[in-house]
């Protein structure tokens, strides 16, 4: 009976001591904290009443080059991060978009444009295809090694789509034998069938027109082996890289929020500095530290500029995903035979046009090329700030020294 009450009794025990320890470690954790911060404190903020000129000059040579060292390189990382995925987007994700979607819909168009020529029988036979079927097909061609040699795919991606462009030419060659037999229905209808299935994996069902240019169903992208539906396998993972880019990261939000800490702390450590400097040792401007801090001017100019990048991306989006989801060949089509009709929404060149104002006009031009300056111009700050705080600490010591200042 006894070992039963010591055997429910051990287990209280051992967490009871766990529970001891926990505490003390949490006490021990809470020290080292509260001294942290009153060391951060300390050089971050001192405070100048019944400070000694030396501790109060060693401290700034220590606080201010390290605060300006941490402020702009964490905010020129974020700057330069935001403005990398602007140009990212703007030269490569945007262009191979817009790309895609009119080699996608030009290879439709070809499909349909070969199948109204073939239906004339003999006439295609002897003559050829009409011109909008080889000028659509050159397209798509031309729009697909485009995004190729463009630079938005990765390795595999850009395997994939070598494939696509290798396919179309083994499409063309079947409606070349289509061509062959155009007076011969069956042989005719079937290459035809075939060539069209190369185009769509599974096509989408319509009313019989004449005048309607094939579809494909949606969702067929990623998973299918046809040529339009590779290329809207590549549409959907370049417009989530897009989303991707556009989003605030964790990085960013942190990196910025350093920065602005740290920068506010400069600010006001080389203000009262420069008021200690007044007050102590009658130095009515100090040109040195005056000098640092003017970089901190253009930080609204970058901020802005940060902002309207990042809104342009964000702008972006449902563009990208227009020109993916709201384009169709039927549209492309009227759009060409009748230019002067004026702009559809849903045409391809309107959402090209409307993509590029607001990633162009997305950021402020003057400062293009000012993100890798953004570091450099910190640890000049900070050589700055402590050059002259090193120079005016050795002038008091050389003073004091000689006995002429108490």
């Amino acid at each position: 009976m006894a070992r039963e009450e010591t055997h429910r009794l051990a287990p209280d025990g051992r967490l009871r001591d766990l529970a001891e320890t926990a505490v003390r470690l949490g006490r021990a954790t809470a020290s080292v904290a509260a001294e942290l911060a009153r060391r951060v404190r300390r050089y971050a903020w001192p405070s100048t009443t019944g400070r000694r000129n030396r501790a109060y000059l060693r401290d700034r040579l220590v606080a201010l080059p390290l605060l300006a060292v941490v402020a702009f390189g964490a905010f020129g990382w974020a700057y330069a991060d935001v403005r990398g995925d602007s140009a990212y987007v703007r030269d490569r994700v945007a262009p191979a978009l817009v790309d895609l979607a009119d080699a996608k819909a030009s290879l439709l168009i070809a499909q349909g444009e070969a199948e109204k020529s073939l239906d004339e029988g003999r006439a295609a036979e002897l003559g050829g295809l009409n011109e909008r079927y080889r000028t659509r097909i050159a397209r798509a061609t031309q729009r697909l090694n485009q995004v190729t040699r463009g630079g938005a795919l990765t390795v595999a991606e850009e395997q994939d789509l070598r494939v696509a462009s290798a396919l179309v030419v083994d499409y063309t060659g079947w409606i070349g034998r289509a061509q062959g037999h155009a007076t011969d229905p069956v042989l005719r209808d079937a290459e035809l069938t075939y060539a069209r299935s190369m185009l769509c994996s599974a096509p989408a069902v319509t009313e019989e027109r004449e005048d309607r240019y094939p579809e494909c169903s949606a969702g067929t992208g990623p998973g299918a082996t046809a040529i339009v539906d590779r290329v809207s396998g590549l549409e959907e993972r370049l417009r989530e890289r897009l989303a991707d880019r556009a989003a605030w990261g964790a990085g960013v939000i942190t990196a910025a929020t350093v920065s602005a800490l740290a920068f506010v702390l400069l600010a006001a450590g080389l203000w009262r500095t420069v008021a200690f400097l007044r007050r102590r040792f009658r130095i009515r401007l100090s040109i040195p530290l005056t000098a640092a801090a003017l970089p901190l001017l253009a930080l609204p100019l970058l901020t802005a500029d940060a902002l309207l990048a990042q809104h342009a991306q964000d702008a972006a989006v449902p563009v990208a995903d227009a020109l993916a989801e709201r384009t169709s060949p039927a549209t492309e089509a009227i759009v060409e035979e009748r230019p002067f009709d004026g702009p559809d929404p849903g045409a391809i060149e309107v959402l090209e046009s409307r993509i590029d104002d607001e990633l162009v006009d997305g950021r402020l031009a003057l400062l293009d090329g000012a993100a890798p300056l953004v570091f450099p111009t910190g640890l000049a700050c900070a050589a700055v700030i402590g050059g002259a705080l090193h120079g005016y600490r050795r002038e008091y010591l050389v003073v004091t020294r000689g006995g002429a200042v108490s």
